[in-house]
This record gives C-alpha cells, structure tokens and sequence, in this order.
C-alpha cells in the first residue's frame, strides 16, 4: 500500500503523454476558438502606395541601347545586345508612358536612314538596268530591316500604335517614309517606271530579259500603291501604241483574221508577265483595249472572219 502513491503519480504524469512523448500545449488544450489568442490569420496583399519608379537616367540610356540596336539593322552589322533584352526594354518604357516619345525617336531615326538612301539614286551615270537593279536592292533591303525593326518594338506596335488609329503601324510607317522619299521623287519615280516599260519592250520584241526583277519592281509599286497612277497609265499608253502600230503593219500584209489572232493572242502576255495579283483592273483594261484593237478602222470583218472571231473568243 506505501507504492500506491508513486504508482499514481507516475500514471498520472504518462496520461499528459502519447506513446511516451509530450504533447504541444495547443494540442493539449484542445482546438483553438476562431479568433481566439490561437486562431489563424488572414494574409492580406496590398498594393504599393505609390508606382515603383524607373531608375535615373534609366530612359535615356535604354533609348541610347536601342538607337544603337536600330543603327546596326540598318547598316548590316551585328547588333551588340540580345533580342529578348531589346524587347524588354521596350516593354518597360511603354509601361512608363513613354511610349508617345518612342514612336517619334523611332520614326524619325527611319526617315533619316531612308533619307540617305536617296543620293545614289540621283547619279545620272546609271543606266537602265543597273538602276532598276539598284532601286530593287535598296527596296529588299528596307523590307528587311522593317520586318526587324518591328520584332524589337513589337510591343509598341500592338499597344501605342494600336490604340491610336490615326498613326501608322511600323511596317506601314516604312512604306509610307520609302513612298514620300524615294520613289515619290520625280527623277527616281521617272527612270524607275520608264526602266520597266524599256524592260517590257524588250521582252515583247522577244529578248530575255529578267523577269524576277520586274516582278519585285511592280510589286514594290503596289505596296506603295503608286501602281496606278505611276505606272498602269503609262503602261496603257504603250500597249495601245504598240498594239496599233503592228495592227496598221499587220493589215497590209495579211488578212484581217491574222490581225485578230495577233490581238487575241499578243495582248494578253504583259498581263501574265508583269501584272502583279493584286491588280485586277489592269486586266480589264487591256480587254477594253483589245476589243478596241479588234475593230479596224474603216473595215468590216466579212461573215466567215467573224465567225472565226466568235470561235476564238470561246477559246
């Protein structure tokens, strides 16, 4: 009976114990009352007081990094820093509101670029061929450093500028400064359109002649949408001439459904020789223009010619 209270004390002090090892008091007092001294707290994230602000200087020298960036694409040279850095640095000034002043420093180191690219062109020295050949360079050469350009500011074009209907997307701000400096001025604008017609003609009297070549040249005319004031009347003009001329020749010497062969068949090759897809209406002036040629002046087509004629139309 002396050990029963040893023995008590020490079963009373395993019944505060789990397998032998204490419990944590929080457990030992039981669960805890929500919003008592133990209950859990809520995490609340709140904004920044005020906008994190862009370190000193920090435009300026991005901007410094990439008119460097931009200098290099339009020299050929490799540029000095990463795509991915370029185009983050764009991200943060467009996100500090900078981006109005942006688009005019990037705009106007564009127009000065493309501005020097008009000198060469006014040498007199060069003759026709190797003009076009130059202009055509200088045309693929711009296309290529837009299309880089733009990757860089990409950002900016699809924030800025997108918001802004009244200014031109990048790719659009180059064509518009190609038009307005190059092949807008009179003299270039003049050898370049007469260079293709003497390139037409010269196929058409049936030299090779580079046909690659006046299929970028009358392209680059469309996208500058200068093609129909610039070069389709002039274009006209001498088909029309040329046209006439054989006619007049042709009927002298054969029967007049020779003639109608020679129209049919003849004056639909510059169509699918240098008319670039997006002009339609050039094909449809050369059928006026053939229909025109169909009809001699001063002559009639005797019953059988016109039946032939009938014939070839369903051809």
């Amino acid at each position: 009976m002396a050990d029963e209270g040893p023995r008590k004390g020490s079963v009373s002090a395993l019944m505060g114990r789990t397998n032998g090892l204490t419990k944590p008091a929080a457990l030992a007092s039981g669960p805890a009352k929500p919003g008592g001294a133990g209950g859990s707290r809520k995490l609340v994230i709140k904004n920044f007081r005020d906008r994190p602000r862009l370190p000193d200087n920090y435009t300026q020298d991005t901007w410094r990094k990439l008119h460097e960036a931009v200098k290099a694409i339009q020299s050929s040279t490799s540029i000095r820093y990463n795509l991915e850095e370029l185009y983050q640095a764009v991200e943060n000034l467009c996100s500090h509101k900078v981006s109005p002043t942006l688009y005019k420093q990037l705009r106007q180191v564009c127009e000065d670029h493309v501005q020097a690219q008009i000198l060469p062109f006014r040498e007199d020295s060069l003759d026709s061929v190797l003009f076009l050949k130059k202009i055509n360079t200088c045309w693929q050469d711009h296309c290529r450093q837009m299309i880089m350009i733009r990757s860089i500011f990409l950002f900016l074009d699809r924030t800025y500028v997108l918001q802004n209907s009244m200014l031109p997307s990048i790719w659009d701000m180059g064509l518009e400064l190609f038009r307005n400096h190059i092949i807008s001025d009179r003299m270039v604008q003049s050898k370049t359109i007469d260079g293709i017609l003497l390139l037409i003609g010269c196929e058409r009297s049936g030299e090779a002649v580079d046909r690659s070549l006046l299929r970028s040249l009358l392209s680059m005319l469309s996208d500058l949408q200068v093609y129909k004031d610039s070069f389709e009347l002039k274009f006209l003009e001498e088909t029309n001439c040329l046209y006439a001329a054989e006619g007049q020749r042709l009927m002298q010497d054969r029967e007049v459904r020779y003639e109608t062969v020679f129209a049919l068949t003849h004056s639909s090759e510059p169509v699918t020789r240098t008319t670039p897809p997006t002009c339609a209406t050039l094909s449809e002036s050369l059928e006026v223009l053939r229909s025109k040629l169909l009809v001699a002046e001063g002559h009639s087509f005797p019953l059988r010619d016109l039946s032939f004629f009938f014939f070839l139309l369903l051809l």
